[in-house]
């Protein structure tokens, strides 16, 4: 990051962000929240929308990032996500099988039993807004580093369930 002085004495900041939202980035997908070993919410689902911010320094060529390849990534992990269940593999109150073929998923007298193929596996506690932004923002990391994008300082994901309701996760990438 540049700093540049200011009239104070002090360092100013210089970064530049760039934002991607709404249109065709988000997922159509089925969940519930544990609260504990007893409470949860009833099987459900909601028509997420996605939101990606990333700021750091300008590259060689002037800009963060270019906008389709952010797009492209955020889209295909989407892709990924749209219209499966959320099966939160690190929970503590559900108590989870693989068999062959399906997944079972108990939670006090409650038992799913779901095809394979409809379930994403994620290394989450809870299917919350808050932890799928946490896993979409390491995923997008993830497709940045392979790209060998290094002039990024942070990445910010919001998850919006409704349109009042959206958790957002900041990933620091210069650690």
């Amino acid at each position: 990051m540049a700093a540049r002085p200011c009239a104070d004495e002090g360092l100013l900041l210089v970064t530049w962000k760039l934002l991607i939202e709404r249109g065709n980035l988000g997922f159509s997908a089925a969940h519930f929240i544990t609260f504990d070993d007893q409470t949860a919410e009833p099987l459900h689902g909601h028509n997420y929308g996605v939101r990606v911010e990333v700021a750091g320094d300008l590259n060689p060529h002037s800009y963060v990032l270019d906008f389709v390849a952010l797009k492209t990534i955020t889209r295909d992990i989407c892709k990924e996500l749209d219209h499966q269940f959320l099966l939160p593999r690190q929970s503590k109150h559900l108590k989870i099988a693989e068999r062959p073929g399906e997944w079972e998923i108990r939670f006090g007298d409650q038992r799913y039993l779901l095809p394979r193929p409809s379930v994403v596996v994620l290394p989450v506690d809870n299917a919350t807004a808050e932890r799928l932004a946490e896993y979409l923002a390491g995923r997008i990391s993830e497709r940045l580093r392979s790209l060998n994008v290094t002039n990024l300082a942070t990445i910010t994901v919001g998850v919006e369930e409704t349109e009042m309701q959206t958790a957002f996760y900041t990933l620091d990438l210069r650690v």
